[in-house]
């Protein structure tokens, strides 16, 4: 069994909460979310995507908008592009639960899988790249959650070796 996949994330628009630097700001993020994802006819998988943005050392998220979207009904928040490309994936446990160390250990095996590879490379930001960071969405039912059971895929960015 594989314990690692890669994920080509297409570019698509996406909602933008911008910094999260406060519980209010994370919570009205939250409540948006929840309530438009809530009418979205047939939804199956997370449509977001949250990540600790390193340069400004704040966390951010992402809400990636179906195709059809009306882009003028969303007036809170601004709409970018998703970070796309690929994506080395695990699983592990919500860092609610653990305080981040499966997270952490998760992480590094990523980072260690493809340091190991002959064709990927662990993603670095630099100058004239599109910025990206770790990523994660919760997949497990949140009703789940009050009995210990909460867990997220985790996106590594990557790159094909050159």
């Amino acid at each position: 069994m594989q314990l690692i996949r890669i994920i080509e994330i297409p570019k698509m628009k996406a909602v933008f909460s911008g910094p999260l630097s406060t519980k209010d700001a994370f919570e009205k993020f939250v409540g948006w979310f929840s309530a438009y994802h809530a009418a979205l006819p047939c939804e199956l998988f997370p449509r977001d995507f949250m990540w600790y943005n390193e340069r400004l050392g704040v966390r951010e998220w992402f809400y990636a908008l179906p195709a059809h979207a009306d882009l003028s009904k969303i007036t809170d928040y601004e709409i970018v592009d998703l970070p796309s490309g690929l994506f080395a994936v695990a699983s592990c446990l919500n860092a609610d639960l653990d305080a981040g160390q499966d997270w952490l250990r998760t992480r590094e095996e990523i980072i260690q899988w493809a340091g190991g590879s002959d064709l990927f490379d662990v993603y670095c930001n630099e100058e004239g790249k599109a910025e990206k960071y770790p990523m994660f969405h919760i997949v497990s039912p949140g009703w789940m959650m009050p009995y210990g059971v909460s867990i997220e895929n985790l996106y590594v960015p990557i790159e094909k070796r050159k």
